[in-house]
Order: structure tokens, then sequence, then C-alpha cells
């Protein structure tokens, strides 16, 4: 490397430095002047200041977790259409609208395996 590149990748250390030094010290603090005692209320449910009823441990449906995943599923799709949404004027070519049908088709698939299997269903 000649001398140049050099000087150009001490801003980028030193940048680097400053960033784990702040971590550091964000870590560091806390650790030092945060206080020791556990009260009987610090271990209660906090509910935006109401009085709680029980406590915060309570079990949920399965059919919660299914719908939780599938929007998982769904989300994920999302976020892997949009980037093809932004750049389909730029790219102009049929193989862009090719690829998104056969991807919509794929996870049509999984969505008509989940309601055959009966994961929308209610019990």
């Amino acid at each position: 490397m000649d001398a140049g590149t050099v000087y150009q990748y001490r801003f980028v250390l030193g940048f680097l430095a400053l960033g784990l030094l702040l971590a550091a010290v964000a870590i560091a603090v806390p650790v030092f002047l945060a206080p020791r005692g556990r009260g009987a209320d610090t271990l209660k449910t906090y509910e935006s200041g109401i009085i709680p009823e029980r406590g915060a441990w309570r079990q949920f449906s399965l059919a919660y977790y299914l719908y939780a995943l599938l929007y998982l599923a769904v989300a994920v799709d999302v976020i892997y259409l949009f980037p093809v949404a932004l750049v389909f004027r730029l790219m102009g070519t049929w193989q862009v609208v090719v690829e998104v049908v056969v991807f919509v088709a794929i996870i049509s698939v999984a969505v008509v395996y989940s309601w055959r299997t009966g994961a929308f269903r209610w019990e």
C-alpha cells in the first residue's frame, strides 16, 4: 500500500476506535452507577402506574403462535418484494416480472398449504 491509502485508513480506524470506546463507556457507566439493591417494587409487574391484578406470566393459546409465524412469513415476503418494486422501472425487463410471479406463486403455495392443514382455524 502507498502512503496515501494508509493515510485514508487512519480516519476509518480512528472512527472505529472512537465508536468502540463510546460503546464501552455506555456499557460501563451503568454498571458502576446503578443501584445494587432489588426491592419488592423492582420485582412487580409494571402496568403504566396501575396496580397489577395478577402476575405477568400468562400462557397464550397456540393459535396466537401460528398467527405470529404466518405474519412473520408475510412480513419477510414484503421485505423481499419492496426492493423489486423500487427498481422495477430501472430494470425494464420482463425477467423481473417473471421472478416476482414465481416468488409470489411459491408463497401462495405455502399459504394454501397452511389453509388446508387448518392453521387458520380458531380452535
